[in-house]
């Protein structure tokens, strides 16, 4: 688990990305060796927020069958492992672990698959397991002011034990199939939603132990936030306060896998290389939003611009509907590569082209962003592709000082940016210029960014709506839209 890792990235072979990302087998061409299966099989997921609901003296936990269904899909697919970084149990109640163990022990009695081979639990612990039971109070709701006995943090070791039948360790490695696996467990302090420092043990265990980590093999650790200045770029909602990315930025061979922030496995930046590599697993549960690449802008129909809740009151567009998506990953580990897939548990879709890893590794780094987005292909609309526009009335969101009432709306309905050969649209950026002055610069994610490309979802049109009497722009429109791929990468604009 030390110094090594990275992947043997030939100069060559930069010319051979697509869509942001390097895939083997493009054109029926790989650079890898072949004939060999795997030496590894990995699941990945984060936040499966099983979630106990109790109505007329009867228990039923939200979230139960979907992990049963991945988990049943992943022993399909031959894992020897599966890892999940963090938020366990929703309300953080030992019902619910208990529930999480029930599920793993029916798919993996005695930790073994149908054939006999065993299957690794990976699991740490994250917010929700922490302190969800004060989230909207949801213990106390549940029992009432006897709720603290039910709690995982009233005694996290007895809570661990009872669930899985394992000793509890704050941190814990374990080896499988020769490849080192390192988790650490969320125990401290409140989410914050930036700067957690939920996880302050792993520099001194690394310290400790760090020498022992096989550097000439990748190896992987697991926590709940993501490092910050990794996954997603220089903000995303929950990542640590740096700690991680200074400790595995002496571990070139470092993998970290987490989760917490719930974005989409669809962006191309949820996988990161620099000192380490890092990953962003996204989650089984929803997908989230909230992406701060174009702060101060943000976009019309994401649940955040900043702090500043005054403006949010004021749009028109509601949060983008993202709880259709249950995403995760299986990561295989061969001699001279590591591929991660990233799949939809929920409806079996792909996300997307394999990320491939080329092992050890050099310089360039191929999954860095830079040349990743230098080499990104723009979306791009169909020919003939054409806005409609038109004034509307709809209300506002409201919130704090800011009523909900009837405003004057501009609509415009976005045909997806689609083009057959041409790269995934993220989002639209819209111009809107005034005949008597004024320009308005919008942004608005993608239908379906968060699904498969050729999802229903991501093939419908984006319905961009904005207060019209909060614009600069005055008299008769003027609408220029651009597609963008995730790497802000723009197509060919439509206007009118």
């Amino acid at each position: 688990m030390i110094q090594t890792s990275r992947r043997d990235f030939a100069k060559g072979a930069m010319g051979l990305f697509g869509w942001g990302m390097f895939a083997g087998g493009i054109g029926g061409c790989s650079m890898f060796s072949e004939g060999s299966g795997p030496r590894l099989a990995i699941g990945i997921m984060s936040d499966i927020h099983i979630q106990l609901v109790r109505k007329d003296g009867k228990d039923a936990f939200n979230g139960a069958e979907r992990f049963r269904k991945a988990l049943e899909w992943l022993r399909d697919q031959g894992v020897d492992g599966v890892t999940i970084s963090g938020d366990l149990a929703d309300h953080g109640l030992v019902e619910e672990l208990e529930e999480v163990g029930r599920i793993w022990r029916s798919v993996f009695p005695g930790d073994k698959a149908p054939d006999g081979r065993h299957v690794e639990r990976l699991f740490v612990y994250g917010n929700h397991d922490w302190e969800g039971f004060n989230y909207g109070s949801a213990g106390k709701k549940i029992f009432g002011e006897d709720y603290a006995a039910h709690t995982i943090r009233a005694d996290l070791a007895a809570a661990w034990k009872k669930a899985f039948g394992e000793e509890y360790s704050p941190v814990w490695r374990k080896e499988v199939k020769g490849y080192t696996f390192v988790g650490a467990h969320w125990i401290a302090d409140h989410c914050r939603a930036f700067n957690e420092i939920g996880v302050p043990q792993t520099p001194e265990w690394f310290k400790e132990n760090g020498q022992t980590i096989d550097p000439s093999k990748p190896f992987f650790y697991l926590q709940h936030p993501p490092p910050k200045n990794t996954c997603h770029g220089s903000w995303l909602w929950g990542h640590d306060d740096g700690r991680l990315t200074e400790t595995l930025s002496h571990y070139r061979n470092a993998i970290a896998i987490t989760g917490h922030s719930h974005a989409s496995l669809t962006r191309e930046q949820a996988i990161w290389q620099g000192a380490f590599t890092a990953i962003d697993a996204s989650s089984l549960s929803y997908t989230g939003l909230e992406y701060g690449d174009i702060k101060p802008h943000w976009r019309e129909n994401d649940n955040n611009n900043g702090n500043a809740s005054a403006e949010n009151a004021k749009k028109i567009m509601r949060r983008m509907s993202t709880g259709d998506g249950h995403q995760g990953m299986v990561a295989r580990v061969y001699s001279d590569r590591i591929v991660f897939e990233r799949h939809d548990f929920e409806s079996g879709e792909r996300l997307g082209d394999d990320w491939i890893m080329p092992l050890p590794a050099t310089e360039p780094l191929p999954l860095a962003f830079e040349p990743r987005a230098k080499t990104s292909v723009a979306p791009q609309f169909p020919a003939g592709a054409a806005l409609a526009v038109r004034m509307t009335k709809g209300k506002n969101r409201g919130g704090g000082s800011v009523k909900s009432e009837e405003r004057r709306v501009l609509e415009v309905t976005i045909p997806a940016a689609n083009r057959a050969g041409a790269g995934r649209v993220f989002d639209y950026a819209l111009e809107i210029s005034g005949k008597d002055g004024g320009t308005d610069k919008k942004f608005v994610f993608a239908a379906g960014f968060h699904r498969s490309a050729g999802s229903k979802e991501a093939n419908a049109p984006t319905v961009f709506q904005v207060d019209a009497d909060l614009l600069e722009s005055k008299g008769d429109y003027k609408i220029k839209v651009v597609p963008r791929n995730c790497f802000g990468v723009a197509g060919d604009a439509i206007s009118c």
